[in-house]
């Protein structure tokens, strides 16, 4: 039984620690059910609970991370879990939540673009970039459209229009190259567009021949290329992309890290081209290319960190995201399942980011 001389006047009920704290009464007898936040003291007789102000930053701080959603056994650990723990348990949520956050963003302006206005349409929208950046990038990214595609809408390249970013974007589903550009002026809702392979050409000449050009997605969903008065109209397709947020968002955890000159990559595997697959293995300073199947092959230079991994690509594929990055190195970031795509960066140009599906190799050639 509490011992109503001791210190009674230091300590707090229920429901002044609760207004302290942020809580609500039922919150914090939740919390010491769940053995979250004991009381300083409950009394035998009655069952009050008493808390002392020293078990005000527990409290808030259950507080704060149950407002961002952290659930009870991660706030356990980081509350009573050694300080690597606590650390590791916080930074996988975080990045959980972003890709949550992500997809819910996609999604919704997916949405938002599909909803008419008032008077039955959407809203235009306009962007206004620098022209050479804008053909810069489209010469990178259309090579990744599919040639021949079973999916009509794959053989065009998306532009996503945003507030603060034009996204560029092509797929074969083998293949994905992404780019994105700042925007100096926007105005209007984010929007998607997917112009047509056979407009591609025409838009980067354009672009190229103009320091700043607009891109205007009119209600109708007309699309246009503007600058001055000169004006080229854009062909598109009226089909859904595949959502390349969800591709990024799903990428694994990178395992290792390879930085090796991207012309002498390129010219190994193009004498390599008619193999069904070259497999690529790091080492402490060095990159290792074979035919599947051969003991022997070719080491290259490079700059190497974490596991020491093993993956496989068709020698056309690889070869066709080095050719469309930029600068003398390229970076592959490599995840820890070879089954897995592996991100390959432009050492040069981090708003350029191809990803590479691998080849699954037989047991023979493994």
């Amino acid at each position: 039984m509490r011992n109503e001389s001791s210190s009674q006047s230091s300590l707090l009920t229920i429901g002044a620690f609760a207004r302290l704290v942020g809580l609500s009464s039922s919150a914090l007898r939740f919390y010491d059910d769940c053995g979250l936040l004991h009381p300083q003291e409950v009394d035998a007789a009655s069952g009050y609970r008493y808390y002392s102000a020293e078990q005000e930053r527990r409290a808030s701080t259950i507080s704060r991370l149950r407002g961002i959603g952290l659930p009870l056994h991660d706030i356990r650990t980081v509350l009573d879990g050694p300080p690597e723990q606590a650390r590791a348990a916080l930074r996988t949520y975080a990045e959980q939540a972003t890709g949550i956050a992500r997809q819910a963003r996609e999604t919704s302006e997916d949405v938002i673009a599909s909803l008419p206005d008032g008077a039955g349409a959407s809203a235009p929208t306009t962007v206004i970039v620098r022209g050479p950046e804008l053909a810069s990038a489209l010469r990178q990214v259309s090579p990744a459209a599919a040639a021949v595609p079973d999916i009509p809408v794959l053989k065009g390249v998306l532009l996503q229009l945003g507030a603060d970013e034009l996204t560029v974007v092509a797929t074969d589903r083998y293949w994905m190259a992404v780019r994105s550009l700042p925007v100096e002026e926007t105005s209007g809702p984010d929007r998607p567009i997917v112009v047509a392979a056979g407009a591609v050409a025409a838009a980067v000449t354009f672009a190229a021949a103009h320091d700043r050009v607009r891109l205007r997605v009119g209600d109708d969903g007309a699309t246009t290329l503007e600058s001055g008065d000169n004006e080229l109209s854009l062909p598109t397709l009226d089909a859904q992309f595949p959502s390349y947020h969800s591709v990024l968002v799903s990428l694994p955890p990178t395992a290792g890290r390879v930085t090796v000159d991207r012309a002498r990559l390129a010219t190994e595997l193009l004498q390599l081209d008619d193999a069904d697959a070259v497999v690529l293995t790091t080492g402490t300073d060095h990159l290792d290319l074979r035919v599947d199947g051969d003991r022997h092959g070719v080491r290259l230079s490079a700059i190497c960190t974490g596991e020491s991994l093993t993956t496989a690509f068709r020698p056309s594929l690889l070869l066709g995201a080095l050719e469309v990055s930029i600068g003398p190195e390229v970076l592959l970031e490599l995840p820890a399942q070879a089954s897995r795509p592996v991100v390959v960066r432009s050492a040069d140009q981090g708003t350029f980011t191809t990803i590479v599906m691998p080849v699954r190799r037989d047991s023979a050639g493994s």
